[in-house]
């Protein structure tokens, strides 16, 4: 059992994730802090590098493991000084809910910790939301940590 965090790289990050380490002291859980890539970033990030003979085969496996770079970086920056060797950031490349469904089951996830931004009634029906994806398809506990947010 776990903790899951998804973070999606924005300083709006910072909150989730002190939630989620503070949901994984209080249970004495792992924390695993979850960064996915949006596979067609993936793709133009790879098209990009065709002309570049040193990285023309670039792979998936790469974009994870950049993926799960900006998960650490954003552990570091946030429990600067707290105890993070139960906390391990991980980078997926897909669909952002689809991954983050897959991995809450996969770890057993006692609880699923997402982001969400204040938007009006408007913006939720033009826009959508991962969040409301989340809530809507887990069977898991979601704690939603609210930010403000842009239309």
């Amino acid at each position: 059992m776990t903790i899951l965090v998804a973070v999606d790289g924005s300083e709006r990050s910072n909150a989730v994730i002190e939630v989620g380490y503070d949901l994984a002291v209080t249970y004495e859980l792992p924390l695993e802090v979850l960064h996915v890539a949006p596979k067609d970033e993936f793709k133009r990030y790879q098209r990009s590098l065709k002309g570049t003979s040193e990285f023309s085969d670039y792979s998936i496996r790469q974009h994870e493991d950049s993926a799960a770079g900006v998960a650490r970086a954003l552990v570091r920056a946030t429990l600067e000084g707290r105890d993070r060797s139960a906390v391990t950031p991980i980078g997926k490349v897909g669909e952002p809910v689809e991954e983050l469904l897959k991995r809450a089951e996969r770890s057993d996830a006692r609880f699923v910790v997402i982001g969400g931004r204040k938007r009006s009634p408007t913006g939720k029906a033009i826009f959508g939301s991962v969040t409301q994806s989340v809530l809507l398809e887990s069977d898991r506990p979601i704690v939603t940590v609210m930010s403000e947010g842009e239309e």
